[in-house]
């Protein structure tokens, strides 16, 4: 173990030596809190508080203190709450608890001469009075009984208030930013398992696994850290006394779907989905367990959609999905219990999607996480909780391109793939990673400590830290297939185009020369062995959370929060001139977080406040600046020659250590010396390598109406600062004149760069922490619960998202005049920005056995980036850039495309039949898109294409045309 590494867990361990043992709030999962009093009012201190799960029969016990106050952190479900005092009689309640609440249950004891006991069965508050974060809950009925197209969990998070996005997926909300800007975290039962490579997806896991889970679209408690936006807060489903199980099925099938709204065909598809569920007592009511495995075969067909009828074509293939994991609940006492978990899936997809490019560039995916957690809670007394929990979380992805090639330039270890070929408003260009394989495997530990005491009202008291080690490997080929960039003169005719690539799929017919004429420059990745880039980067975090009642009235929400993320901008590397060695940490990383709840009365609540947030370091942010110690990018400018394009250097490739010798900054420029080029590299020291963070900002009102509904409303802001930008490329000058780049390509008499900082390096990529953005929002919810045989909530929100372009640098400088738009010093709205947002989701118990359901969704237009396509960026900095500038040099308006609005409305209709005993099953008959809108979640944004502003296809749900879903649930 190296040094650094060494003095990196001593400190980890000496922080949570301080701090002490976590907190019950994530592991617990929800907590029930109040006042015990007689009947004249005065308080009651030394009355024993005791919750009994119904299902598991798990109990927790807690003691009033002086002000008869009590807390109680629990875990989630049904609950018999009952209250015991010498001299009293036994007051008991019934009552429902949901992941992150805070109930709030006040209880009056009369003396035993007048009352022996009273038992009422009821059901929590619709509102927290206690907490004043926004946040919604997707409680167990919607997550069993609501239609879900593919059986995914993670869709319902669009049923939260205050959730932004449009698009069903393994995330909660989507990156802005072209990726650059993430905005959530995902928690399963308390442990960080969210993947940050940068691409790819995340961990999945079965529907039928996910009790319920909770959805903070704002104002998180500082328990929380590591994003700038959003906290997902999900539980697993555990044994019960009672052993009992399920067994689903889910069958789609093409035959019952309507025709794709962009393809006009009806794609061949098909789907069959098995889940299975076992869980029970291995000792009542002390021991549980609960197993799962879910298992997809999905037969798929891709369709492409060119301007050009030979790359249409079509790929037939299974996709495959398989999860399991196993959950054990021990009871060591009635103050000691333990939880431990293992879970994992497997993904399989054999190509892409079809699109709007050369169908050349798909490539295959697989995708595997694993997850192992343990936990151990213990009850110090009545005011104080103990937690420890710790574990590991992994998740890989491999890729590899569909297409073949023998003349790969590491044939024949690599022979799949093919040159990337940029055209104007055409490409066939497969990832420049392919072939690629990237694991990040995260060892956490995390203490919490929980203390309820008095001073001045009652305070809730929770301190922690915890340790997040996370380790990476990533074999990436960078470049290693090549790229072309044969952009100076329009593409090729249709027919012309179509004969240079006669198989889509076999590099080796296709006639590269024909391009040379029209190609500007050719770029390759060499590496001193495999692509291999291993690195870690330790993360750290304390805090500390006073929620304060102050009295019956007033609850304070008072927060600290501290990160770290060790060799988050990878400080470890140099390469000079562009990154220093040994550059500081950002370890300032301090964010107060306040808030207050106050009651006008146990119906009303006013909440609001404020508080600092900081996002997670994205392992890109490391990985290209350690990539280049192994990795080097070549670049050779069109030298006239027939076969440049298939025969760049003239012969065969140079290697990595002949490449560092020729490179012009290593040799002094010699004749013949070879550029070389940089890609994503580390930002310069101070305010452009600072973790991106958001100030956020609440005020709202909560209105419980009758027993059962609840109207809640919240104006939200979130400004969010130093976000993660990429400037394509830094290696050049700009004309105060003008604000345009001066061209990156023009020689002086002796052939050296004139436009260039540093004249003996190609396009250089930085990224940056410069960019902002701002969202004002105002977010509703109607809620009601089940009553009356049915249920439903309504979230409605009216918002605006605005975000920058920021001003560019010429070399580690920014540039000290304004520059054209099209390069930076440009705010307005940004991508994904949306007016209005509306999602209906209920469920009617009609009777006989019959349960109907629906989800209705409106989003408005959202907002897509326009290019130009014409290339004038690229001859101008060597790199797309924004590529806003047209050729008669005009400007692109930033994010100008509007996209149509989404009307979706799904439907779910079910009859329970009983077997025999405890034995009942489901018949399940679900339509989605009832209604069949053309909604479209992609455009062609690039005015040189043949397709500009004509909608995409997409194989997205939330896109799909009308579609039927079949299937039984059989429980017991």
């Amino acid at each position: 173990m190296k040094p650094t590494t060494t003095r990196r867990l001593v400190l980890a361990a000496a922080i949570l030596a301080i701090l002490g043992v976590p907190r019950a709030g994530h592991a617990q999962e929800a907590t029930v809190t109040g006042t015990v009093t007689d009947t004249t009012g005065g308080v009651l201190p030394g009355v024993t508080i005791k919750g009994v799960n119904e299902a598991s029969g798990n109990s927790f016990e807690t003691v009033t203190d002086a002000r008869g106050a009590y807390r109680l952190a629990v875990r989630i479900g049904i609950y018999q709450i009952t209250a015991t005092l010498a001299g009293f009689g036994t007051e008991a309640r019934g009552l429902e608890l949901l992941v992150g609440q805070t109930t709030v249950l006040n209880l009056q004891m009369a003396p035993s001469t007048l009352q022996e006991s009273v038992t009422v069965r009821g059901a929590s508050a619709l509102i927290a009075t206690t907490t004043s974060s926004v946040s919604g809950n997707i409680d167990p009925k919607q997550m069993s009984e609501l239609p879900v197209l593919g059986r995914n969990w993670m869709s319902l998070s669009l049923l939260a208030p205050g959730n932004r996005t449009n698009t069903q997926g393994s995330v909660p909300v989507q990156d802005r930013h072209s990726g650059d800007v993430r905005e959530f975290e995902l928690n399963i039962d308390g442990q960080q398992v969210t993947a940050v490579l940068g691409t790819g997806n995340q961990a999945r896991y079965s529907k039928d696994s996910i009790a319920e889970f909770q959805f903070i679209a704002n104002r998180f408690d500082a328990t929380q850290g590591r994003s700038s936006g959003v906290q997902v807060n999900a539980i697993t489903k555990s044994g019960t006394n009672t052993p009992s199980g399920s067994f689903v099925g889910n069958f789609r099938d093409s035959k019952f779907n309507a025709q794709d709204p962009v393809l006009h065909v009806v794609v061949p598809y098909s789907d069959q989905q098995w889940s299975g569920t076992f869980g029970g007592p291995i000792r009542k009511d002390k021991v549980h367990f609960f197993a799962n495995y879910d298992y997809e075969h999905q037969p798929i067909t891709s369709i492409w959609n060119t301007p050009y009828p030979a790359f249409n074509i079509s790929l037939a293939g299974v996709t495959s999905i398989k999860m399991a994991g196993v959950r054990l609940d021990y009871e060591l006492s009635p103050k000691t219990r333990l939880m431990t978990k293992v879970s994992g899936s497997n993904l399989w997809q054999p190509f892409g999607a079809g699109n709007n490019n050369h169908p050349g560039a798909t490539n295959s995916n697989s995708e595997v996480s694993r997850e192992v957690l343990a936990q151990f809670t213990q009850v110090l007394s009545g005011r104080t909780v103990n937690e420890i929990k710790g574990g590991m979380s992994s998740y890989l992805l491999d890729q590899q391109a569909v297409a073949t090639w023998s003349h790969h330039w590491l044939a024949p270890d690599i022979t799949a793939g093919g040159p990337r070929i940029l055209l104007r408003g055409f490409s066939n260009s497969q990832n420049q990673n392919l072939p690629r394989y990237r694991i990040q495997r995260v060892w956490s530990v995390r203490d919490d400590f929980t203390l309820q005491y008095e001073a001045a009202g009652t305070h809730a008291l929770k301190l922690g830290g915890e340790l997040l080690y996370h380790d990476e490997f990533t074999r990436n080929c960078l470049w290693c297939m090549g790229e072309l960039t044969a952009n100076s003169a329009p593409a090729p005719n249709a027919a012309a185009l179509q004969a240079i690539f006669p198989d889509p799929f076999n590099a080796d017919t296709w006639n590269l020369n024909a391009l040379s004429s029209i190609t500007t420059r050719y770029k390759v990745g060499v590496s001193t062995g495999e692509f291999n880039t291993p690195y870690s980067i330790p993360k750290y975090g304390a805090w500390a959370q006073d929620d304060w009642t102050i009295g019956p009235r007033v609850t304070l929400n008072l927060g600290v929060r501290w990160d770290l993320a060790w060799n988050g901008f990878a400080q470890e590397v140099s390469l000079s001139p562009w990154m220093a060695p040994n550059r500081p940490q950002d370890g300032n990383n301090v964010q107060p977080r306040v808030g207050v709840a106050y009651s006008l009365n146990d119906r009303t609540v006013l909440r609001g406040g404020g508080g600092l947030y900081y996002a997670d370091v994205t392992s890109p942010n490391v990985q290209w600046a350690e990539s280049a110690a192994t990795i080097a990018l070549i670049t050779a400018n069109n030298d006239g020659r027939a076969d440049f394009a298939s025969n760049p250097f003239n012969g065969p490739l140079p290697t990595f250590d002949q490449a560092t010798k020729l490179f012009c900054y290593a040799n002094n420029s010699a004749p013949g010396c070879l550029i070389r080029d940089l890609q994503e590299l580390a930002p310069p020291p101070g305010k452009l390598a600072e973790v991106g963070h958001s100030w956020q900002t609440s005020v709202g009102m909560a209105r419980q109406l009758g027993s059962d509904m609840a109207l809640e409303a919240d104006y939200v802001f979130t400004g969010s600062r130093n976000e993660h930008r990429i400037q394509d490329n830094v290696n050049v000058l700009f004309d105060p004149a003008t604000g345009l780049p001066l061209n990156f390509n023009v020689k002086n008499a002796s052939g050296r760069f004139i436009n260039r900082p540093y004249p003996d390096w190609g396009v250089v990529g930085l990224y940056l922490m410069n960019g902002r953005s701002n969202y004002n929002g105002l977010q509703t919810v109607f809620t009601k619960r089940m009553s009356h045989r049915w249920q439903g909530t309504l979230t409605y929100t009216l918002s605006t998202l605005k975000d920058s372009d920021p001003r560019p640098l010429n070399g580690l400088t920014e540039v000290p005049f304004q520059v054209n738009a099209a390069f930076g010093d440009d705010y307005g709205p940004a991508v994904s920005d949306q007016r209005h947002r509306a999602v209906f989701n209920g469920i009617w118990n009609a009777g006989y056995g019959f349960q109907l359901s629906g989800i209705y969704f409106y989003g408005s237009g959202e907002r897509f980036a326009v290019t130009s396509g014409a290339g004038v960026s690229t001859t101008l900095i060597g790199a797309a850039g924004s590529d806003r500038l047209r050729s008669d040099g005009t400007i692109v308006p930033r994010n100008g495309f509007v996209g149509f609005p989404i009307h979706r409305l799904d439907m779910r209709l079910q009859r329970r039949f009983k077997i025999a005993g405890g034995v009942a099953g489901d018949g399940i008959v679900e339509l989605f898109n009832v209604l069949n809108r053309a909604n479209y979640g992609g455009y062609v944004t690039n005015e040189s294409s043949l397709q500009y502003k004509q909608p995409t296809s997409s194989t997205n749900l939330s896109y799909a045309p009308r579609s039927l879903q079949l299937g039984f649930r059989i429980v017991f």
